[in-house]
């Protein structure tokens, strides 16, 4: 604990002296966090953004690196460059964040494992908002810990009108390193007219790390070694349309594909030597139409998703499962007159009002968890109200529909007051998560099962929650802001897997008799509660030189009506400290991102698993332009202090990691 303090102290006296850079000016980007588009002063709500200049300046390889650096948020990977990773948001389980690409759902149905599995290359990308806290009025289920929305250029850009020009954009990054690691990652953007192409391919491949083998010493596998490779590729083509003043249409398409050692991502068991194939096809379109007063968008998409686990071909064939997932949106948001609303105060300025509905259309084949087919949806409205004295209030409610038919009527307030340099905000709201196909159907096809082994519960009622929080940002000058945030979070009816005996089950017909097994059953209620402070901003050295760091500390105590808090509610750190760093000139820039975390230790010595209860991590990157802006060459060290941990037990992390590369940007 005097280890934390200190390091506490240091990184915020080292925030006040050096300024932070600035993510995101609190009126300068404008977010979705309700759907209305708003500023993030206005939102209510703890918001940050990752804009595209961020991604190609910090030292990471993937969208969940990215998110380590901000507050709130906790990652449990499996293995880095993007392979694998759960996100929890303020203490939320892997399960309760929903993840979206340009309007749509990216969770998949099978499990939230894949949540990170994001199907565009990261020059692709042109802004990553994060909202912490409930959402799930807005954008529906599992909107419980916050939502990753992840927007691509093309998608921010499919209203703007622009100079007419063939070649918009080509951007190139070429990578390779340690353990024969290659990254490539390209995007171009083409325009004719009102027409707009853009096209991506992005690569990253790897022949692993060798650890030593635990079957091996236990006398159970002949191999003696193994190694943590993996080999990720995805593209995708993307078409947008002006038509008139008032009409825009965009559709995006893509293929993702993921093979990789998944040793010990899901099982302690001696016996795990798994390997993981994942095949995504995807398409996703949007059409909408703006004229004054009057905006309406239709969202659709459509995902086919292909996992073939095989666990031990020599004990069992793999497990196949095949997810499809079809999402349909149309909203329509109208701009009153503020006169009409004279009632609410002279200095009314601005009310707007936006109702929708929402379809989700699941099925899965497996053959373990059966055949399934699950349909659900909602109807919501949302409003926001600006008055000219810096009070703003938003405020929605849902009546979503889960797979069973019941309906839950969810609502949600937050509000803003804006000072000359602080802004107060404060929000409560209710959201939900249902259960996904494991937790409904695991091994519900397999007959005969032997006991103790897991069993879905196709009855399972949603997870509720309600959170309340509240901050503050202050700027007290344009180069410095804090933003401290007190959250609390109540859930019930939350899903686990409890001993249970066969006989007690009565919607499995596949169980042995008076046999125990892990039936998922909505077995608990938590409380989760926190701090989360972040500073940053900038300092300027000289016209050619600039300072930054950004010091973000989330503190979180999750506690159960269990007398042991399950690892599935409770798989965070209770300390988290991040802190990034970063000099640049002209022609040089060197970049930091690193890590302290405070959490539970864990350990399996037959597997050789150790979650360590405190560990520290740090990447480095270090860039020249010695030919202006369009040439970089650079260098990057993953984990540069060779830290040995995991965050999955069993699952190890990668140590120090060296590469180079060379990005050109036209």
């Amino acid at each position: 604990m005097k280890k934390l303090i200190l390091l506490l102290t240091i990184l915020i006296c080292s925030s006040t002296v050096v300024f932070a850079q600035l993510s995101a000016e609190l009126d300068s980007i404008t977010v979705t966090a309700s759907r209305i588009t708003t500023s993030i002063s206005e939102s209510g709500k703890s918001v940050s953004v990752i804009t595209q200049e961020d991604i190609r300046s910090m030292a990471v390889t993937s969208v969940d690196e990215l998110l380590r650096s901000l507050p709130g948020v906790n990652i449990n990977a499996r293995q880095g460059f993007g392979v694998q990773a759960d996100v929890g948001i303020r203490g939320s389980t892997f399960s309760q964040v929903l993840f979206m690409l340009d309007n749509v759902p990216l969770n998949d149905p099978l499990t939230a494992h894949f949540n990170t599995n994001i199907p565009v290359s990261l020059s692709e990308i042109g802004q990553v908002e994060l909202i912490r806290g409930p959402a799930s009025t807005s954008f529906g289920a599992d909107a419980v810990g916050g939502v990753v929305h992840i927007k691509t250029k093309m998608y921010l850009e499919r209203e703007v009108e622009t100079q007419n020009g063939f070649l918009r954009h080509l951007n190139a990054d070429v990578g390779t390193g340690e353990n024969g690691l290659r990254i490539m990652d390209t995007a171009a953007e083409f325009q004719a007219n009102k027409w707009r192409l853009s096209a991506s391919v992005r690569t990253t491949s790897s022949d692993g790390e060798t650890f030593t083998n635990p079957g091996f010493i236990e006398g159970i596998s002949n191999q003696q070694e193994y190694n943590s490779y993996f080999s990720l590729f995805n593209t995708s083509v993307a078409v947008s349309r002006r038509f008139g003043q008032n009409w825009s249409w965009y559709v995006r398409g893509g293929y993702d594909k993921r093979d990789f050692d998944a040793r010990y991502f899901y099982t302690r068991s001696i016996f795990d030597e798994s390997v993981e194939e994942i095949t995504n096809r995807w398409g996703l379109t949007s059409l909408s139409y703006n004229n004054g007063n009057h905006r309406s968008e239709f969202n659709a998409s459509y995902r086919v998703v292909d996992d073939i686990f095989d666990f031990n071909s020599a004990i069992a064939p793999a497990n196949e499962h095949t997810t499809g997932l079809l999402f349909l949106n149309l909203s329509h948001q109208y701009e009153f007159d503020a006169n009409q609303f004279r009632f609410l105060g002279d200095r009314l300025n601005r009310v707007r009002l936006m109702v929708g509905a929402q379809y989700l259309d699941k099925n899965i084949e497996s053959t373990d968890r059966g055949n399934h087919q699950e349909a659900m949806g909602g109807i919501y409205a949302i409003s926001s109200a600006r008055w000219s004295g810096g009070l703003s209030i938003t405020s929605s409610l849902r009546l979503q529909f889960d797979a069973l038919g019941n309906a839950d009527l969810l609502p949600q307030l937050s509000a803003a007051y804006n000072l000359e340099n602080i802004t107060l905000r404060s929000s409560i709201g209710q959201a939900i998560r249902t259960g996904d196909f494991t937790e409904r159907y695991i091994s519900s096809a397999l007959p005969d099962l032997t006991p103790l082994r897991n069993i879905g519960n196709p009855d399972l009622k949603p997870e509720k929650s309600l959170t309340i929080d509240a901050g503050f940002d202050w700027t007290p000058n344009a180069q410095f802001k804090i933003s401290p945030t007190f959250f609390y979070r109540s859930s019930s009816n939350l899903i686990d897997y409890s001993l249970t005996n066969s006989n007690q089950i009565t919607n499995a017909t596949n169980l042995l008799p008076g046999e125990d097994y892990f039936y998922a059953s909505n077995i608990s209620s938590s409380e989760a509660r926190g701090v989360e402070i972040f500073l940053n901003g900038n300092f300027r050295i000289s016209n050619s030189r600039l300072v930054s760091v950004n010091t973000g500390y989330t503190y979180i105590k999750t506690t159960s009506d269990q007398e042991t808090v399950s690892r599935y509610i409770a798989n965070h750190p209770s300390h988290q400290v991040s802190f990034s760093a970063d000099y640049r000139t002209s022609v040089f820039s060197i970049q930091s991102q690193s890590g302290y975390y405070v959490r539970s230790p864990e350990a399996e010595a037959i597997v050789s698993g150790d979650v360590p209860a405190s560990y520290f991590m740090t990447h480095l990157r270090v860039a020249i332009t010695p030919f202006g802006d369009g040439v970089q060459f650079y260098s990057r060290i993953i984990n540069l202090t060779d830290t040995q941990y995991q965050e999955i037990l069993g699952a190890p992390m990668p140590g120090r990691w060296i590469m180079g590369g060379i990005r050109v940007s036209l």
